[in-house]
């Protein structure tokens, strides 16, 4: 079964997750500031590739948080994920 998930929604649970993590408040997570600087390490990135994994099903590891550095390119990685191909 094909899950379809709009891209605002993956964006805002993502940003409440990322926040959550980071210990910041959303409104402080910009689309665009890397994790890096937003303050996300290796060990936080492994705690929110967990939540990921659990919400959307998935398997990815740590470095799909590092090789999609922001939100808006995490969202749009995981949503290509998550739905399945086309």
């Amino acid at each position: 079964m094909t899950v379809s998930l709009e891209i605002s929604a993956i964006r805002d649970e993502l940003r409440e997750h990322l926040a959550e993590v980071l210990y910041l408040d959303v409104s402080e997570i910009d689309d665009d500031t890397t994790f890096r600087d937003l303050g996300l390490d290796s060990v936080l990135g492994v705690e929110l590739v967990s939540v990921i994994n659990a919400k959307y099903n998935l398997t990815e590891l740590v470095e799909a948080v590092f090789e999609h550095p922001t939100l808006n390119k995490l969202v749009s990685y995981i949503s290509e994920r998550a739905t399945g191909p086309s």
